[in-house]
């Protein structure tokens, strides 16, 4: 019955061997030779156990697709709108995989806050999930079907199993409680991801930022919204301003048609981080919020956090673990903060979405992904409407970059001229997706007329003579830049290697702060 299960050679002409099948069929072989998972004690097992029942969850995901080349399944309805809305280049294999590392993870999110370990599955990893997030539970809803195709069942069910064998509050005791540092959830998406899948992590550019780091930009933005800008409670204001608003109707003047545009009524400091990962720069900016308003009004908390903090606290992810992590991480952290959430609470705006694609204006809907239709239409209302003033955040590093679309592109268009002559350089490394990054967040920050630009980046820019045409941009629109240079590159021998342990400093290596005022300074700095 396994070997018939998982073929390893096709015998319709002779017998031709199925190598890519090896793997899954090996590690079928010792799951069936071990007795049920003994108890896990150390956080480096666990995720090993966890990556390889992922990567069977996958194997499963991906025949299951295989085997319905005309898609009309409900799975490969999810895989045609992720397709179409977030990764254009999406192949059925690669959304096995993403679907698998996002169902691991969040059931080990789930378990760990897990009041009942003993009976944990993953209808009960459903439960856990944050109500407020509709494209989280459509997923797990998925997930959790008792009709969902036996092979991907039996692995997810078997995931399940070594969380059962696993007491995480014991195994992540050390890491502290959501409003200190060390979180787990941080610390151990490195730790599993790296058993599953390694190159992944290279990819797509994703390394962890120390806790430091993370602190001080968002101090530094706390403190320049203060002292540049007037407002005493810094992150934590709630002043509001109007807004021209596209409607996306349109109305006929004089037989021709126009936009209708409606004033709206918005916060003023409106946060984004556009590559929020698991959400480390959210969550610590929340983290400066509260004390500020729980000691001012700590009967007023929960109503601040409704209408005051989530309107205006936004993230964009591509990568569907994190985003799943950066969800289910925000909305534990609040409730440990006493947030009590109403009947109807509003949905974190935190979206899975590519920062670097153009907000679309039309409405879309998806047969069979509804959920992320609409998942997609909140994130373009995003880039289109708010007024963002403050971009934070870690972008991701890549000089061969997987964002060569026609919008990606052209944000480091302007990067190329110095009063407006172009300098002619066809071989340059202005694709480098921190450069991206960079570039839309000036943007954003310039047609907002004022804000903060607060980056933790690479710092090829700073000196290469190709980026001198970007040193210039930045340069005209803002009117106060900060560079901290943290010469990441700079060893002085062989024997100042970095500690593998330590962030990696070859890419952590610069900290920009942009300031950009209305009224203008008298000098620039």
């Amino acid at each position: 019955e396994l070997v018939h299960e998982i073929r390893i050679a096709d015998f319709a002409v002779g017998i031709t061997p199925l190598p890519q099948r090896y793997v899954e069929f090996a590690q079928r072989l010792t799951e069936f030779t071990q007795e049920r998972v003994q108890t896990i004690t150390s956080p480096e097992r666990l995720a090993k156990y966890m990556a390889g029942k992922a990567i069977l969850v996958k194997e499963a995901l991906f025949r299951t697709l295989e085997m319905d080349p005309e898609l009309r399944s409900e799975l490969a309805g999810q895989y045609k709108a992720f397709k179409d809305q977030l990764i254009h280049d999406l192949t059925p294999e690669g959304f096995a995989d993403i679907y698998a590392e996002t169902v691991a993870y969040g059931m080990f999110a789930a378990r760990l806050h897990d009041e009942t370990p003993e009976d944990f599955s993953r209808e009960e990893a459903l439960e856990l999930l944050p109500k407020s997030n509709p494209f989280l539970r459509n997923l797990f809803t998925f997930v959790a079907r008792q009709d969902l195709d036996e092979r991907i069942r039996r692995d997810i069910d078997e995931l399940a199993e070594i969380f059962q064998a696993t007491n995480l509050q014991t195994l992540f005791e050390n890491f502290g409680s959501f409003t200190q540092r060390n979180d787990p959830f941080i610390h151990f998406y490195e730790t599993f991801l790296a058993e599953y899948n390694p190159k992944k992590r290279k990819a797509r550019g994703v390394w962890y930022t120390p806790e430091p780091v993370v602190n001080f930009i968002v101090r530094a933005v706390d403190d320049v919204l203060k002292t540049e800008f007037g407002l005493p409670m810094g992150l934590a204001d709630t002043s509001k301003i109007t807004v021209p608003v596209d409607t996306g109707q349109t109305k006929i003047v004089r037989g021709k048609a126009k936009p209708i545009i409606e004033n709206r009524e918005m916060h003023r400091v409106q946060i984004l981080d556009p590559a929020t990962g698991t959400g480390t720069f959210l969550a610590e900016v929340i983290k400066q919020i509260a004390p500020k308003v729980k000691d001012i009004a700590p009967s007023k908390w929960s109503r601040y956090v409704e209408q005051d903090l989530i309107p205006r606290l936004h993230g964009f992810e591509l990568l569907m673990a994190s985003y799943a992590m950066c969800h289910m991480k925000l909305d534990m952290m609040l409730r440990d903060m006493d947030y009590v959430p109403t009947d109807k609470p509003p949905r974190l705006s935190v979206y899975l979405t590519n920062s670097l694609e153009e907000a679309e204006q039309e409405e879309q809907t998806l047969f069979m992904a509804r959920w992320l239709s609409d998942e997609a239409n909140a994130a373009n209302s995003v880039k289109r409407d708010k007024p963002i003033m403050c971009v934070i955040g870690n972008p991701p590093y890549s000089g061969i970059s997987q964002n060569m679309g026609e919008y990606a592109t052209s944000l480091i268009e302007p990067y190329k001229y110095i009063d407006e002559e172009h300098f002619g350089e066809r071989k340059h490394w202005l694709h480098d997706d921190y450069v991206k990054f960079i570039a839309l967040a000036e943007k954003m920050i310039a047609e907002n007329g004022e804000g903060i630009l607060a980056f933790i980046t690479n710092n090829g820019y700073l000196q290469n003579p190709t980026f001198r045409g970007m040193r210039y941009h930045l340069d005209e629109t803002f009117d106060k830049i900060f560079i901290l240079d943290l010469h990441g590159n700079g060893y002085g021998g062989p024997n100042d290697l970095p500690d593998e342990n330590v962030f990696d400093i070859q890419r952590e290596v610069s900290i920009i702060i942009g300031i950009k005022r209305k009224v203008k300074p008298s000098e620039k700095t």
